[in-house]
């Protein structure tokens, strides 16, 4: 994969990143049950997270807006890997949405979150969008897919 397309994907997964910190961070002052100074603490830090969120968000988005004036088969080709991935994923098959006991299966779940990562990529394709955050629960191996891809400086097929 093309260099700059490499740094999109981790402009992306900065962004998502930073944003999974402070969702954490969030998490411990609605669950933690932090004292005052720990409470302050917390709230220092997620505005930094968020900050650093916001900035790499708006570096992914000016290299997009770069890039698709001057070589948009760059963008074409990140945002094909993604939906590639999306679709191998799909391509596992529809379980039957519940269990016998009538809860929803995980492997339904997952498929839908692929489907609506799917969809939101197609919106970053189309210049509609330009973040997606991948479910790191549901979507595990394709997270992990493209973190290894980042690691290595290129994806993996």
């Amino acid at each position: 994969m093309n260099d700059q397309a490499i740094r999109l994907e981790s402009l992306r997964q900065e962004a998502q990143t930073f944003d999974l910190m402070a969702g954490n961070l969030y998490d411990y002052l609605d669950h933690g049950h932090p004292d005052e100074q720990q409470r302050r603490q917390a709230l220092a830090e997620i505005a930094d997270y968020e900050r650093e969120e916001q900035e790499r968000r708006r570096q992914l988005h000016e290299a997009l807006v770069a890039l698709r004036a001057a070589t948009a088969q760059v963008v074409q080709e990140w945002v094909g890997w993604h939906m590639d991935i999306c679709q191998h994923i799909l391509a596992e098959g529809k379980e039957t949405p519940s269990d016998q006991d009538g809860s929803v299966t995980d492997q339904a779940v997952r498929l839908h979150v692929a489907q609506q990562t799917l969809a939101e990529w197609k919106k970053v394709l189309n210049g509609e969008q330009d973040f997606v955050s991948i479910n790191a629960y549901y979507l595990r191996d394709y997270y992990e897919q493209v973190s290894a891809a980042v690691e290595k400086g290129q994806p993996r097929s």
